[in-house]
This record gives C-alpha cells, sequence and structure tokens, in this order.
C-alpha cells in the first residue's frame, strides 16, 4: 500500500481538528501521537494550544473593557461605544472559546500521551 505523506501547519492542523466530532477528535490525537515522524507537528499542536491559553487581554485592553462596562450599565454609551463595546466583547468571546478548545488538546494530548499508554 503506498504511503501518502501530508504536510500541515500547526494552524492547519487544528483547524481540520475543530472540524471534529468529539470521538473523531479523540482518534485523531491518538492517531497523531502514535507515529514518530509526526512528533515536531503534534509538539508544534501543544505548543499553539499551550499559547492559546496562556494569551490575555492587555491592561489597557482590560481597563478599556471595564470602562465600557461601567458606562453600559449606567446606560450611558453613545452608538460609536456600543460598537466598540460589541467588538471588545467578540474578540473577548473568540478568545475564550480559543481557550476552551486549546484545553480540551491539552486534556486529549496528557490522555493519549505514552506515559499515558503504559
Amino acid at each position: 500500500m503506498p504511503v501518502v505523506q501530508v504536510n500541515l501547519t500547526a494552524e492547519q492542523l487544528a483547524a481540520a481538528y475543530a472540524q471534529l466530532g468529539a470521538k473523531e477528535q479523540r482518534s485523531f490525537m491518538r492517531a497523531i501521537f502514535s507515529y514518530a515522524s509526526p512528533q515536531k507537528t503534534a509538539q508544534e499542536f501543544i505548543a499553539a494550544a499551550e499559547t492559546a491559553l496562556s494569551r490575555k487581554f492587555t491592561t489597557s485592553q482590560q481597563r478599556r473593557l471595564d470602562e465600557m462596562l461601567d458606562k453600559n450599565a449606567a446606560g450611558a454609551l453613545n452608538e460609536e461605544e456600543r460598537q466598540q463595546l460589541d467588538e471588545i466583547m467578540n474578540e473577548y468571546g473568540a478568545g475564550l472559546i480559543e481557550k476552551a478548545r486549546a484545553g480540551y488538546v491539552l486534556h486529549l494530548a496528557r490522555q493519549t500521551s505514552p506515559s499515558n499508554n503504559g
């Protein structure tokens, strides 16, 4: 049977992974960690997940979010500020989703690592 080699970046691998269901994701992670040749790709995938988990809003971004939320609670946002708040909240929400996915990837990586398959 011929072997087909596919080269994917960590981002492409993460995008492919995110499209799978839970059962397929577990199988995907097991397949990645069971072959010696894609070890670098697996390590990049894990590094990308760890980086995503460590991302935070900067102090100025957090301060701006807090100010906008306070103004919103007081009913004092103008239309431009309301749009800015929507953008900030969208960015914040996307970050939470990215962190959730990254946490799940790391959880699966720990479950499928050779030390846990002993």
